[in-house]
Formats: C-alpha cells, sequence, structure tokens
C-alpha cells in the first residue's frame, strides 16, 4: 500500500483541528436541516418515518460495538504500535543554548508500517484500529531516559510539545519538533562518559518513559503511559571518534628574551557519524597530569573556538594550549622512584606510545550558559594523545677522541671509556622553541649484528652543551671514566677478530639518555630518550690481513739457567681514531701444540697512528723450544702460534683470539758466512747477532760436493757485540782427502758447505744451535776484485807473507793494496783486522822496494 502524504501533520498543527468537522458541517448540515424540516412540516406515510428509527438504532448498536472493542483491544492497539511505528529522522540538530539545557531539533518521517508486525491477529486488529481512529493527537511529553546498566540514573529529561499525527498503515508524517532537554544526573554522564572513551561501552540499555496525553478527534484517551526500551550493542554501540592531529605549532609566547611559556596550537579533526547538527560555544579547558598520589596536577590550559557540528561530516577545531611555568611537584621525583610525573607522559610520547592526559573544565567565557561550566568543571575525563613514534629524533650518534681505560690487573673494576659524545637531535619542524642542555647521562647498550655484546654505563650525569644548528639540535658531552661491561664474551671475540682479520667492526649502540634541559617553562629533566647509532671501528690493516709489526731494539733484560727474558721495541700504527691506556695484557706462544714461553706488555698508552710499544718475552726452553729457536737463529721460516687467554686484557674476557704469525728475521743468519784461509789452515765465522752474547764452543765440519774435507772444533770463548762480528781464526784440521782439493783452488775459487753446532751463553742462559752456512776461500774474494794469490811464503822479518798479482795489466801494487784492504768481507771486520791487513800491505810494498834496489846493485 502506498503512503499518503499529509502536510497537516506537524508540531506546528492546531491541538484540535476541525478540519474533518467543518467539512462534514460544510457539507452534510444543510441536507440535514432540510430532511428534518420535512418531517416536521409535510405528513409521510408509515414506511417512510421508520427509517430514521432503524439508522439510529444501526448506528448505536455500531457504537456499542466499537465501545467493547475499544475496552478490549487497548493492549492490542499498543502492541501493534511498538512493533509498527518507525521513524526515518532526517535531521537532528541543536537549535540553542539555554539556561537549563538545550533546545533539539528533530526532523523526520514518522508512519505505521504493518508489515513488521509479526502476530497476524495483533496485526489486522491494529490496522483495523488505526483505520477507525485515524489520526490521534498528544499533549505537551515530558520523556525521562534512563540507564539500567548504570544504577537506573536518569541521564536526561526532554520536553517534547504537542504533535499530531495520521496512524492510518502507511500513512507518512513529516515532524519537525522543537523539544527542550536537560541534563539528568551528572556523574552517571560521567560514568557513561568515561566508559565510552575508555572502550568499555560494549552495550547499553536506554529506557524511555513518557506520560503522553492523547486524542482522536473530539474524544479524550486521557494519558498513557508508555515505556519504551532500547538496546544497542556490537556495531549498533557508537566508537570513539578517531582523532587527527593536524597543523601543530609550537612556540615561546611573552615578551622576548622573557618568555612566559610555551604555546601550542593545532588543528583537530575528527568524523562525525551522527545526523546531528549543532554549534559548539567556545569552551576552556585545563589539561591535567596525575601526581605521585594519584591526584591531578595542573599542567596546562586549552581553548577552543567555535565548532560547527554537520551531519555525518568530518570536523574540524582550532584549539590552542599554554602551558606556563611547571610546578616543582611535576617534575621532582616521586619518593621511592627515579622519575617524575612529567616522566611518564614524555617518555611514552617520545617512544611513540599513546599517552593519556586528564581535560576538566575550566573557567568558561560569560556567553557560556552556566550548566555547561558546572558539568565541565564537574567532569574530569582520561584523554589519549596518540603516540607518534619518534624514529628520526636522533638523527646521528657518535663518538670522538675516545680512550679505553683498563684496570690493573687484580681489581674488580672494569674497562673504562672517554669520548666526546656527540648527538644531533633533529627537532620536530612544528617547534620552535629555544632549548639548552647543561647535562646528559644514559644507559647504552652495545650491539654486533643484532647481538648485545655490552653495556655502557653512563648513569653518572656528564657534562655537555647544545648548539642549534638549522632545525637540529647537536649536545656534545664530555664523558669521562665510564664503565663497560662485556655482556657476551662470544659476540666480543668476533668483534675483535674482526678488528685483526677481517674489514673492521661496526658497532650498533642504542641507548636511553637522561637530558637536564633549560626552555620557557624551566628547568626539567627529559628522561629515556632513545638513541641509536652506529660506530664503526678500522680495521688494524687496509686489507685485512694482519701484518706483523716492526721489531726494533732486541736485548736481553733477564735469564735463568732454563728461560731467557728478552725486550724489544714493537713498531705498529693504529689507524683507528681511538686510544687505549692497557697496564698490563700477555699472551701465550706455542710451537707445534706445546707452550714455549709467554709475551706481554705493561703500562702502554697506545695513541691513533704510529705507537712504539715496549714488549717483553720469555722463553722457556726445551725439546721443543731448542729446536724451533736453533731454526730461527739460522734463519729459516719459521712461525709462533699466539694464543690469548682469560687474563689476556684483564678483567675483559678472553678474545678467544689464536693466530700463527711468520717469525720476523729482524737479523738474518746468526752464523751467515765462513771464511777459508787455506794457506793458514784457518777460518773465520761472520756472526750476526741481536744482542751481545759469548761463544763458548764451535764444532763445525766443511764439505765439497758431499764430502767431509775439514774440521773445525774449538772450545775457547770468545765474545761478540750486538751486529755483525768476525770471529778469531780458529784452526781447521783437514781431512785426507782435502789435499787435492786446496790444491785446485790456489788461483781459482772454492766453494765449501758448512755445519756448525755452537754454543752460546747469555747470562746463566746456555744453549746450543746448529748453524749451516757457505764456505768460501779468501782467493774467492780476492778474484772479485781482480786480485789473485800466487803463493804464501813465509819471511823471519816479517811473517807469513802473500804474493798477490792483478788479474789485469797497468795495476800497480798500491792498487793491489788498497783493493786488499777494501775487500768485501774484510771491509767489515773489526777495526784491529783492519789495521793488521794495511800493515800487511805496507809490508808487500816494502819488500817489493827492497827487491828492486837489491836488484839494481847488483847489476
Amino acid at each position: 500500500m502506498s503512503r499518503e502524504n499529509s502536510l497537516q501533520s506537524s508540531e506546528r498543527t492546531p491541538l484540535l483541528s476541525n478540519h474533518d468537522e467543518s467539512d462534514a458541517n460544510h457539507v452534510d448540515q444543510p441536507n440535514g436541516a432540510a430532511s428534518i424540516s420535512d418531517s416536521l412540516d409535510a405528513p409521510q406515510d408509515k414506511k417512510r418515518k421508520r427509517w430514521p428509527t432503524a439508522i439510529a438504532l444501526t448506528i448505536l448498536c455500531i457504537a456499542v460495538v466499537l465501545g467493547c472493542f475499544g475496552l478490549a483491544l487497548p493492549s492490542v492497539i499498543e502492541e501493534y504500535a511498538k512493533e509498527a511505528v518507525v521513524l526515518e529522522p532526517t535531521n537532528l540538530s541543536i537549535d540553542s543554548f539555554t539556561e537549563l539545557g538545550i533546545r533539539a531539533r528533530l526532523q523526520g518521517d514518522l508512519y505505521m508500517d504493518a508489515a513488521r508486525v509479526k502476530n497476524k491477529a495483533t496485526r489486522d486488529l491494529g490496522r483495523f484500529g488505526t483505520w477507525i481512529a485515524r489520526e490521534v493527537q498528544s499533549g505537551e511529553t515530558q520523556v525521562n531516559v534512563y540507564l539500567p546498566q548504570y544504577d537506573n540514573i536518569l541521564l536526561g529529561t526532554a520536553t517534547i510539545p504537542p504533535v499530531k499525527i495520521n496512524i492510518r498503515n502507511q500513512h507518512s508524517n513529516h515532524i519537525d519538533i522543537l523539544a527542550d532537554v536537560e541534563p539528568g544526573d551528572i556523574d552517571g554522564a560521567r560514568r557513561i562518559a568515561k566508559d565510552f572513551i575508555d572502550g568499555k561501552l560494549k552495550e547499553l540499555s536506554v529506557e524511555a518513559v513518557a506520560t503522553v496525553p492523547v486524542r482522536s478527534g473530539l474524544i479524550r484517551l486521557g494519558k498513557q503511559t508508555v515505556t519504551q526500551t532500547m538496546k544497542f550493542a556490537g556495531d549498533s554501540v557508537p566508537n570513539v571518534p578517531k582523532i587527527d592531529f593536524q597543523r601543530l605549532r609550537i612556540a615561546e609566547y611573552g615578551m622576548p628574551g622573557h618568555p612566559e611559556g610555551v604555546k601550542a596550537q593545532a588543528s583537530v579533526s575528527a568524523m562525525n557519524t551522527f545526523p546531528i547538527k549543532f554549534d559548539v560555544p567556545p569552551l576552556s579547558f585545563d589539561v591535567l597530569l596525575p601526581d605521585c598520589d594519584d591526584d591531578y596536577l595542573l599542567f596546562g590550559t586549552t581553548k577552543t573556538e567555535v565548532v560547527h557540528i554537520l551531519p555525518k561530516q568530518n570536523i574540524t577545531a582550532d584549539v590552542v594550549g599554554l602551558v606556563r611555568q611547571l610546578p616543582t611537584s611535576l617534575t621532582s621525583a616521586c619518593p621511592g622512584t627515579k622519575t617524575s610525573p612529567l616522566d611518564s607522559l614524555i617518555g611514552d610520547y617520545l617512544a611513540g606510545r599513546n599517552t593519556t592526559v586528564y581535560i576538566r573544565g575550566g573557567e568558561q567565557d560569560q556567553n557560556t550558559p552556566e550548566w555547561i561550566g558546572n558539568i565541565l568543571r564537574d567532569t574530569t575525563l582520561p584523554f589519549t594523545l596518540p603516540g607518534h613514534p619518534f624514529d628520526n629524533l636522533i638523527k646521528n650518534f657518535s663518538m670522538a677522541n675516545v680512550h679505553f681505560s683498563l684496570p690493573e690487573p687484580g681489581t674488580d673494576s672494569r674497562p673504562r671509556l672517554s669520548a666526546v659524545i656527540q648527538v644531533l637531535v633533529g627537532l620536530p619542524k612544528e617547534m620552535n622553541v629555544n632549548l639548552d642542555v647543561d647535562k646528559v647521562r644514559a644507559d647504552g647498550d652495545v650491539f654486533y649484528e643484532g647481538e648485545l655484546m655490552g653495556k655502557l654505563d653512563l648513569r653518572e650525569w656528564q657534562a655537555s652543551n647544545a648548539t642549534k644548528i638549522d632545525n637540529d639540535l647537536l649536545i656534545q658531552s664530555i664523558v669521562k671514566d665510564a664503565p663497560l661491561e662485556i655482556a657476551d664474551n662470544g659476540v666480543f671475540s668476533k668483534v675483535v677478530q674482526k678488528i685483526i682479520w677481517g674489514k673492521g667492526a661496526k658497532l650498533s649502540v642504542h641507548a636511553s639518555v637522561d637530558v637536564n634541559s633549560f626552555t620557557a617553562l624551566g628547568e626539567f629533566v627529559v628522561r629515556k630518550i632513545p638513541a641509536k647509532g652506529d660506530i664503526f671501528i678500522k680495521p688494524l690493516s687496509k686489507a685485512g690481513d694482519f701484518k706483523m709489526p716492526d721489531i726494533t731494539g732486541m736485548e736481553v733484560v733477564d735469564t735463568s739457567e732454563n728461560s731467557l727474558t728478552l725486550q724489544a721495541t714493537v713498531n705498529m700504527t693504529n689507524p683507528t681514531d681511538y686510544s687505549a691506556t692497557i697496564p698490563f695484557s700477555n699472551v701465550s706462544t706455542w710451537v707445534n701444540g706445546t707452550r714455549v714461553g709467554w709475551a706481554w706488555i705493561s703500562n702502554m698508552n697506545i695513541v691513533p697512528g704510529p705507537n712504539e710499544i715496549v714488549a717483553r718475552a720469555s722463553w722457556e726452553v726445551g725439546s721443543i723450544g731448542r729446536e724451533w729457536l736453533s731454526q730461527f737463529i739460522s734463519g729459516y721460516n719459521t712461525s709462533l702460534t699466539v694464543k690469548t687467554h682469560a687474563g689476556t686484557i684483564a678483567p675483559l674476557p678472553d678474545p678467544g683470539l689464536e693466530m700463527t704469525v711468520p717469525t720476523p728475521h729482524m737479523f738474518g743468519k746468526f752464523l751467515r758466512e765462513t771464511t777459508m784461509h787455506i794457506f793458514s789452515s784457518t777460518a773465520t765465522f761472520l756472526l750476526v747477532s741481536p744482542f751481545a752474547m759469548y761463544v763458548t764452543s764451535i764444532a763445525a765440519t766443511a764439505f765439497y760436493n758431499g764430502s767431509e774435507i775439514g774440521t773445525i772444533d774449538w772450545d775457547y770463548p770468545f765474545a761478540i757485540e750486538a751486529g755483525e762480528n768476525i770471529s778469531p781464526r780458529l784452526p781447521v784440521a783437514w781431512g785426507s782427502n782435502a789435499i787435492g782439493t786446496v790444491r785446485d783452488a790456489l788461483g781459482g775459487t772454492l766453494k765449501l758447505d758448512a755445519k756448525a753446532d755452537a754454543g752460546v751463553r747469555i747470562g746463566h742462559w746456555q744453549e746450543q744451535i746448529c748453524m749451516p752456512a757457505k764456505m768460501k776461500s779468501l782467493n774467492t774474494q780476492l778474484q772479485k776484485r781482480g786480485l789473485e794469490m800466487v803463493e804464501e811464503s813465509y819471511d823471519a822479518n816479517l811473517g807469513p807473507v802473500y804474493t798477490i798479482n792483478a788479474m789485469k795489466p797497468g795495476v800497480t801494487n798500491s792498487d793491489v793494496a788498497y783493493k786488499l784492504y777494501y775487500i768485501g768481507e774484510t771491509a767489515k771486520w773489526s777495526a784491529s783486522r783492519r789495521k793488521a791487513i794495511e800493515k800487511a800491505s805496507h809490508r808487500i810494498v816494502a819488500r817489493e822496494a827492497e827487491l828492486k834496489t837489491e836488484s839494481s846493485e847488483g847489476e
């Protein structure tokens, strides 16, 4: 059935409408009057006179029947009305604010829909009854709204003006009602508002009770009490609107140079999902924070301008907040804790978590109705500020002038770090506030490849300063002797190995920083600011391959019968920007799985760039050590395995290093060369030693083409100095098969192999070492200078005389003597040996002169 539009049904319709009656009077009354007149003036027959009586009786019977129905059907009609009534609001708005409440305006369409009634008997009787009544009109009605879930509190009272509607099925009535609404129980309203904001309002029952005076036409039906209960659950329960903060601006306010506080301006927007329209007057609120005793402290004030609420549209409100000097109770640590009430707010906000403040009505404008101010002033509600993660708050975290100080062995203290820490803070572009920092402290975790390596303890306040750079703030803090704790030995070992053998180590520092700041709000501490940065430690070598440093100045500093302690200067380069103080560090040295000694340093200061480090090593000689030492002194390619241990750098854990490194050739072979003096049957040794020592014995054997041709057995000690030394002439015992070999060497060359076992003594330490070497005849060295030894004779006055001729013509005797003096190996002899050679050359020259004189005299 199609709806009929009625333009007469509204709250502006007169309380008593005579529309139908006037129509009846206008149409029916003249005809009725004429019939009555005819009946009185003109005679009628009997049959005709019976008709009025029959009609009257019929109408009376029908009226009686309807009366019976009216007495029997009120409950049916009420049930029909509850199920069939449909209200489709098109506009809900607040027309104005009054002294006692608000004046709300409801516009919409109201009609009866019989199809909504489930029971057929109720549906049929209801349609019949409403068709008979057609229209009903209510008087002024008061509706009380209760909340059964909240102790049946009175939420509010609405006064609705008279309304006249057509109640026939599917007849649409456009209503336009102005209702005065007054608030009820304020405490109850606060409870439901808090549950709504906290998201605890999962379902809600609302009960409306109204006493409605009703009439239908001229018939007054009395006052009807109507109770309607509505339940909301699931999607029908409204959600807390999502609030979006936009265009936030924070700046100081007050006289230049003398700010009174901080002003924040923002636009707050939210979606209005309801078909309601009204204007919210300017309102003021106090922003509160909980104190240590769960009471509220005034943090600041906010004020809104007029807000235009439009149906189902995004609503934007401009908000201005003022924060003046912060009270001491807000910034002071609570008893028994290390945090203040302000810390929780700032900490959660900087960490990106939702933060909660409390809103309470403040001092309102004089044009605001008093009841609004009373409600707001007596209502304190939590307000959640959405979290905004400050991932880029700390743009850069670095350390300069880093210095590590290791504790003395045997103490329980931890390593300490000193550095200049630089933190670049990226201030939000919305913030235009002068900020200064005079000290900071922090707790930092040091990670390598996501694993915790250690903790940096900066809990003590460190002096700092802040510099504004564009929109950023550079905070520099001088850290002195901050303890460093190694948390994971395995991770620490990885880092050390990457620095020595790898391409360096990239460490990540995660810190929680406390900052003592000065702003327009006063001096206060901002705690637990998250900071993160990377620190790259350069490798000890560019290519990532460890290289042995240069070792110089080796000397023996202590000896015993079974050990030898050496000291040397190690020249190494520190490629990093870090320095360190190491009171003591040692490692063990191994050969083929056997520990043969220790190496250590003490009181070492390492700086960036070149370093000279004095190191010591003790050599505990055994069979393995003796063999290795012989090979090392003899110039063979040898290697040592160096291992760290738990006490390598006390009290740090064992770095877990084990590396086999080639032993540096510091001075070459100990026995570099042997020279055989054929005519005198002696030999001299060219010995090279890094330090002074005594050679206690030499047992040598000379070989030619694998055959033994001579031996040396010398048991008289002689001293050698650091560097190259020529031994005394040692007698050679030639073998029987050596005659031909030696004879062949005259005027030519002779290359021999030699093997020597030498006894050496340094202080109390003695050892036998094996020394292979090449042996050469003296004639070989002469030939290198273009000379040739012809024969050796003996003169009673001069002693042994060598006849040496030049291999090339035109060379004088003085040239021969000069070349003889500067023969390669002889030039390295001691001064006494060089003088002996020089005297010998002079004797040769003098002898030749005498021979010439005698020859001329004989002639």
